[in-house]
C-alpha cells in the first residue's frame, strides 16, 4: 500500500507540500498540486481517514437524531440532509430517539464518535454544554443553534385566511403538548382575538391517543363548526373520513386546513389548502449554521422561517 512519503519521491516535493495538496491547503503552486495529484493517482494512494482527522481536528461525520414516533420527518428530512451534507462531503450517522434519556445517550454516542456537529429534528432536548448541537424546527437553550417553522405565523395567517372566507367558528386540532403545538395555539388566540371572534375551548382539542379520538372529541363537543385547522395532512386525511362517515361533507359543510403541505396534500379529495411547511428552506438554513459551527463563527439569533399560503379545493366562501 502506497505512503505519502512514495507520493513525495514520485512527485519530487516534500511531505509537507503532499500533504497541503490533499488536504486542500491553499498556498501551494499550481505545478506542484498537478504533479502531487499526478503522483497519488499513480499509486492509487488514499490518505489515512484517521490520521487526517486528528490533524483537522475534523471527523467529517455528521450525527443526525430523530424522533421514533414521527415518520413525517425522516421521510421529509432524511433525503433533504442526507443531498446537502454529501454536497459538504460529510457523512451521516443516524440514529433515533424516544425520550430525552435516549436524546442524551446518542448525544454522548455521537461526540464519541468525533461528530463534528449533530444535527437534532424536531426535538425538545434537556440542557447540555454541547455546543456543536443545531436543533431544526426544535427547542433548545438560548446559547444552541436553532433554526425553526414560524408556528405562530402560519396559525394566525390560517385564522385570517378562512375568516376572510366568511368562516367566524374555526376549530383547531393541535398534535399534543408540545413546543410546537403550543406555539400553534398561540398564534390561534392572537389571530382570533384580532379578528375579534371569541374562543370557544370546546374547539381546540389534541391528539393525545390518537388523532380518530382527536376528531371525535370536536364532533361530540357539540359546538358548531364551519372550518378546521390541523397540523399534519394525516389528520386531516382521517377528519375528512371520519366527517363523511357523520355525513359532513368537506368543504362544503367543513372546511379544512392544514399547516404541513406533504405529499399527501395534494392526492386528498379535496386537495388540501395549505400553509406550506418550509423543509428545504430548514434544511438549508441548517446547513448555513453548520457552515459557521466548523468555521468556529459565532451563534447567531434563531431563525425563523415562514411558509407560504397553498390554496387548493378544500376550503369554501361562506361569505
Amino acid at each position: 500500500m502506497a505512503t505519502i512519503n512514495d507520493v513525495s519521491r514520485l512527485a519530487n516535493v516534500s511531505k509537507a507540500t503532499v500533504s497541503r495538496v490533499l488536504s486542500g491547503s491553499r498556498g501551494v503552486k499550481e505545478e506542484s498540486r498537478e504533479v502531487v495529484l499526478k503522483a497519488a493517482e499513480a499509486l492509487n494512494y488514499r490518505p489515512n481517514v484517521m490520521a487526517q482527522s486528528l490533524a483537522t481536528k475534523r471527523s467529517d461525520y455528521i450525527g443526525v437524531i430523530l424522533s421514533t414516533t414521527d415518520a413525517g420527518q425522516v421521510s421529509t428530512y432524511l433525503p433533504m440532509l442526507a443531498k446537502a451534507l454529501k454536497e459538504r462531503n460529510k457523512q451521516m450517522l443516524v440514529n433515533f430517539v424516544d425520550s430525552k434519556e435516549d436524546f442524551t445517550r446518542v448525544v454522548a454516542e455521537f461526540n464519541g464518535c468525533q461528530c463534528d456537529a449533530i444535527i437534532s429534528v424536531g426535538s425538545s432536548f434537556p440542557y447540555t454544554e454541547d455546543t456543536n448541537i443545531i436543533a431544526i424546527d426544535g427547542i433548545a437553550q438560548t446559547d444552541s443553534r436553532t433554526v425553526g417553522y414560524d408556528y405562530r405565523f402560519a396559525c394566525e395567517s390560517a385564522c385570517r385566511y378562512l375568516s376572510g372566507k366568511g368562516h367566524s367558528s374555526i376549530a383547531i386540532i393541535l398534535d399534543s403538548n408540545d413546543y410546537a403545538s403550543e406555539l400553534v395555539l398561540e398564534g390561534y388566540k392572537t389571530a382570533m382575538q384580532n379578528l375579534s371572534i371569541p374562543i370557544n375551548r370546546q374547539l381546540i382539542v389534541t391528539v393525545d391517543e390518537s388523532p380518530e379520538l382527536a376528531v371525535m372529541n370536536l364532533l361530540n363537543s357539540y359546538s358548531p363548526f364551519t372550518s378546521l385547522i390541523v397540523m399534519r395532512d394525516s389528520h386531516a386525511a382521517i377528519a375528512m373520513k371520519l366527517f363523511k362517515d357523520f355525513n359532513l361533507s368537506t368543504p362544503q359543510e367543513v372546511s379544512m386546513m392544514s399547516l404541513e403541505d406533504s405529499f399527501l396534500a395534494n392526492q386528498l379529495t379535496p386537495a388540501l389548502t395549505c400553509i406550506s411547511y418550509p423543509s428545504e428552506k430548514l434544511v438549508n438554513a441548517a446547513m448555513q449554521e453548520l457552515d459557521s459551527l466548523i468555521n468556529r463563527r459565532p451563534v447567531d439569533k434563531r431563525s425563523l422561517i415562514r411558509g407560504n399560503l397553498v390554496t387548493r379545493d378544500s376550503v369554501v366562501n361562506r361569505g
